[in-house]
């Protein structure tokens, strides 16, 4: 028998599903409740949501300003960092949920093309061309990997060098 039975699982709350602003065609994908705050993490078609313990919309960050997600299963915890380098957002998940499945596939279709590469430090920094799922709008990014200088002229001219290829490829 599987852990985990999509059908059985409950909906979500109404008051929770009520603060959550979907626009045309978006839906919720997926959901979980983090313990520590009691709050609602939701997964939509464009967008990663926070409804707080008391059913108000804490927050709404699209996907394609999510830069990566790690699962701990030990500690149940997800936690989601983001490109512009705030605050990682770490929530505890005890029951059994998609949400980390949606949040990986949710990002990887955010990215259109991407490109790496070491710094003369040993520092690595991303160009990446992301979608916004919501419009389709394609985003440049250049995400600095730790220790990283993008005021570096060698760093810059480099991601700049590489970001025009990628354009290039996608047609911008």
């Amino acid at each position: 028998m599987a852990l985990f039975d999509r059908r059985r699982r409950p909906a979500l709350p109404a008051g929770v599903r009520s603060a959550v602003p979907l626009d045309r065609g978006e839906q919720v994908l997926a959901w979980a409740r983090d313990e520590i705050s009691g709050g609602h993490v939701i997964a939509t078609t464009y967008r990663l949501v926070l409804v707080g313990a008391d059913d108000a919309l804490a927050w709404t960050r699209p996907w394609h300003e999510a830069e990566s997600g790690s699962w701990q299963g030990e500690s149940a915890e997800l936690t989601v960092t983001w490109v512009d380098r705030g605050t990682p957002a770490r929530w505890r998940l005890i029951e059994p949920s998609l949400l980390q499945q949606a949040l990986r596939e949710r990002l990887q279709a955010s990215v259109v093309l991407a490109d790496e590469f070491r710094t003369a430090a040993r520092r690595t920094v991303r160009v990446v061309i992301r979608q916004d799922l919501a419009t389709g709008e394609l985003i440049e990014q250049t995400i600095p990997g730790k220790g990283a200088d993008l005021s570096d002229p060698q760093v810059a001219r480099e991601a700049a060098q590489r970001m025009a290829q990628l354009r290039a490829e996608v047609g911008l």
